[in-house]
């Protein structure tokens, strides 16, 4: 994972964010071309009245999430994460997914992003216990009561005994309940249907 504190040789730079008058390097031109962005238009939407190292919230358009959204291309309906033009002004740069330091999703301060994966994303993401498991268990949804579920709390029980007498394969009881080896493999070993005892 790229910390803050490991970024880019691209780290962003405020001076040359493409806020107001400052010149753009080639690097950020090419992303400011790629996605026909109005650098003074986006920058307009954010409030940079305190320091440098505080949070620049999106005062535009925002989503259920509080990220903001901001209009880019030429169809009428594309729009980007405004985080990610910051980003993307500021480095030239637009990797999979950018991060928040300061875990504020209106936050457009470059100084306050840093790029990396999806996977990047998600451990940062439960690494600060935002993670909507973490949130709100309460909402997974397990077992029989999942829409998809092939098995009952009851035949899990069923299958559990089975396994522990040795009275059948994983392989023959998936055959029989028609599911994966697998998915008899996660139950016998309580990896999954664990709220099942």
């Amino acid at each position: 994972m790229l910390s803050p504190s490991k970024r880019s040789p691209h780290e962003p730079s405020l001076e040359t964010a493409g806020m107001g008058k400052s010149k753009l390097t080639p690097r950020q031109q090419r992303f400011v071309d790629e996605y026909l962005i109005d650098t003074e238009r986006f920058w307009s939407y954010v409030d940079r009245s305190c320091h440098d190292q505080a949070c620049w919230p999106w005062i535009g358009c925002r989503d259920e999430k509080g990220y903001g959204r901001f209009h880019v291309g030429e169809s009428r309906n594309s729009s980007k994460l405004a985080h990610r033009i910051a980003f993307g002004i500021a480095t030239g740069e637009h990797p999979e997914a950018v991060c928040h330091t300061c875990d504020n999703p209106s936050c457009c301060n470059p100084a306050h992003l840093f790029g990396g994966t999806k996977a990047d994303n998600n451990h940062d993401m439960m690494k600060k216990g935002r993670h909507w498991l973490q949130v709100a268990p309460e909402r997974a949804i397990k077992g029989e009561a999942h829409g998809s579920a092939k098995l009952t709390d009851g035949i899990v029980r069923e299958i559990r005994r089975v396994y522990a007498l040795g009275a059948a394969t994983q392989r023959d009881l998936a055959r029989q309940h028609g599911v994966s080896q697998r998915s008899i493999n996660k139950v016998v070993r309580h990896i999954g249907w664990d709220h099942v005892q």
